[in-house]
């Protein structure tokens, strides 16, 4: 009898064993804690970096909240089949925490440290005691779930599929991984910039927006500020609030399935999607442009981690977690 999503999650924990990586060229050849801060000058995370299972992924104890792209999937999976070597940890986040080991070993003078807009910094306690005891407190915080990384997993999990032959203990059945506790997590909201079709004027897209069954009004207003259950709509060099009627529905959800169905005809092409650090709406480049600009509310960690529990996949680009880990920071050989 097949085992449902919640059983396995309850079956058994989360499998973490300590990170056999290059840092900074140096390799860890001996169990050890590796604890990771991110920090900018409004936010810290500080977390841990450790091997995670496969099998995890798949048995649904490391969940996903997200859709990935086929094509960037496919391209990460390339680049680690030629090259051997993960670059950059699955960044997850967990319920539980690990606050008490972390601040003993922070406490240190740390191994490893890159400044600028974010600042990453590492210590390395090489305590095979240590370092068993952590990973086998995270065997006991519950499920993970994908922070950031959703391709990575995917071409991990692609990679570990063909190379099982190899054993369970082997590098390719884990992925590198970086821990952190949702409380201490910061999700930014994202600007969706779309190409009008030539001849689309700002008040057809309007009249399309305020006649939308899910809307209760749409004004003007001299900024673009989100709030749950309204979205910042751009249009030349004007924005305008639109409130949703939608009650319990993630306002990424309530843009991508019912909104831009709605906008097919007038909206040509995704310009592109990027992250809003400081809410400077004003700054994103295509308020030059013939394009509309979307920006649904940012959901909350807990929203997130919820619609993971209820495997119901959000649109790619809904959620933006920052800062994120550095790419090339850690290597991981997987030979």
């Amino acid at each position: 009898m097949s085992t449902t999503r919640q059983d396995a999650s309850e079956s058994t924990g989360i499998t973490a064993r300590p990170p056999r990586v290059l840092l900074h060229g140096s390799a860890l050849s001996e169990p050890a804690v590796v604890v990771y801060r991110l920090e900018t000058d409004r936010h810290r995370q500080t977390g841990v970096v450790v091997e995670v299972s496969i099998d995890d992924y798949r048995q649904g104890r490391i969940r996903r909240h997200e859709a990935a792209q086929p094509s960037r999937v496919r391209e990460l999976d390339e680049q680690t089949e030629a090259t051997g070597i993960e670059r950059m940890p699955v960044m997850l986040v967990h319920r539980g925490h690990l606050h008490a080991r972390i601040a003993a070993i922070t406490a240190d003078v740390p191994t490893a440290r890159l400044t600028g807009d974010v600042t990453h910094t590492v210590w390395v306690r090489r305590d095979e005691t240590c370092a068993r005891a952590v990973c086998e407190e995270i065997g006991h915080i519950g499920d993970l779930y994908i922070a950031d990384g959703h391709h990575r997993m995917l071409a991990a999990e692609r990679y570990a599929a063909r190379h099982g032959h190899l054993g369970p203990d082997h590098p390719s059945a884990f992925t590198l991984a970086a821990l952190f506790p949702s409380d201490e997590m910061r999700i930014l909201g994202y600007h969706r910039c779309f190409a009008l079709t030539p001849g689309t004027s700002t008040r057809d897209v309007l009249k399309r927006l305020a006649d939308h069954p899910l809307t209760e009004r749409i004004e003007e207003s001299p900024a673009a500020e989100t709030e749950s259950g309204v979205v910042a709509v751009g249009l030349g060099d004007r924005w305008y609030r639109l409130r949703l009627r939608t009650v319990g529905v993630l306002d990424a959800f309530a843009v991508e399935q019912n909104l831009l169905p709605k906008l097919h005809d007038l909206v040509d092409h995704q310009i592109e999607a990027t992250p809003n650090p400081h809410h400077a709406v004003e700054t994103c480049w295509c308020s030059s442009e013939n394009a509309l600009r979307l920006i649904p509310h940012p959901p909350t960690v807990d929203q997130v981690m919820a619609t993971s529990d209820a495997g119901r996949p959000m649109p790619p680009k809904s959620t933006w977690f920052d800062p994120k880990p550095a790419p090339d920071l850690f290597h991981r050989p997987l030979t």
